[in-house]
């Protein structure tokens, strides 16, 4: 059996490092390498800690801010050291005095890569994280949420989408920092299953969509604005995800008031998890990764 490639990941979007932990090619760990204090989802982080003396050294980091790069190249000067793009956004994507100590960088939509690598170096990776389509919702009349933790590092703009589309409704934004705090594991389950639809808070620029992908996996409603791949991934049938606040707002109208509609989107956003986020696609894309890098 081929040895599975040693991975230290910087502590970062927990929720994400759980799903990537489970690819075949990797053994990964979490390493503290700094700008992870006070992270309230850090209590749903499930990856083994890396420990020294312990642990060989990894030949592949996996860090997202500037002061994580330093730790790791000083911790461990022969490993190479990725840099994983949660958005498009983020300025310049890697600091330029950042590029020449990374091997490359990981995004996690096609259309991200596309977008981040035109002109740039290193080279960008796609890995596709995985989840199973397990349908656990009902509808709810009237009952909308949204997950937007630590609103303060964030875009406002989305926050007066969120406001514009479900003025009049019932809807909760749930986050550190948010009126109402950050779900657990046990507020989530008890949210998708059973409501009218989950709000996304994110634009085109947005990476992956962790809580949304939930959602579509739990057969949940998703309304908003399209993102990632989903454009080109998700049936054209799914008529919640839109580019006009007005066509946002006409999807909550139905999505509240109609089970039969809700239902329709349940059946179609499960497809598509089944289809474009198995196990399969990411182990092959990890694999791609790591035979690339390494």
């Amino acid at each position: 059996m081929t040895q599975r490639a040693s991975v230290v990941a910087a502590v970062q979007s927990p929720t994400l490092l759980n799903i990537l932990a489970k690819a075949d090619g990797w053994s990964l760990r979490v390493c503290e390498l700094g700008d992870h204090s006070g992270l309230a989802e850090s209590q749903l982080l499930d990856v083994p800690m890396w420990q020294f003396q312990v642990d060989r050294d990894p030949e592949i980091v996996l860090v997202c801010t500037p002061q994580q790069l330093a730790t790791a190249r000083t911790r461990w000067p022969k490993s190479r050291v990725l840099w994983l793009v949660h958005n498009g956004r983020e300025r310049g994507l890697l600091p330029a005095d950042c590029e020449d100590g990374v091997a490359g960088a990981v995004v996690f939509s096609e259309r991200l890569r596309w977008l981040c690598q035109a002109g740039r170096r290193p080279r960008f990776h796609f890995v596709s994280p995985a989840y199973e389509a397990v349908p656990e919702w009902s509808w709810k009349s009237n009952e909308l949420w949204t997950l937007r933790n630590r609103p303060g590092t964030r875009s406002d703009d989305r926050d007066n989408v969120i406001a514009a589309i479900t003025d009049g409704y019932n809807h909760t934004l749930y986050g550190q920092g948010q009126r109402v705090p950050f779900a657990d594991d046990s507020t989530k389950k008890r949210l998708r299953s059973s409501c009218s639809a989950y709000v996304s808070a994110l634009d085109r620029a947005a990476g992956f969509a962790l809580a949304e992908h939930e959602a579509f996996a739990a057969g949940v409603p998703v309304i908003g604005g399209w993102w990632g791949d989903t454009a080109d991934e998700l049936s054209p049938l799914y008529w919640a995800l839109q580019y006009d606040l007005g066509a946002m707002r006409r999807a909550v109208e139905r999505v509240v008031a109609d089970p039969g509609a809700a239902g329709e989107l349940s059946e179609l956003g499960c497809a598509y998890i089944a289809t474009y986020r198995t196990q399969a696609r990411m182990n092959q894309t990890v694999a791609d990764l790591i035979s690339r890098v390494l």
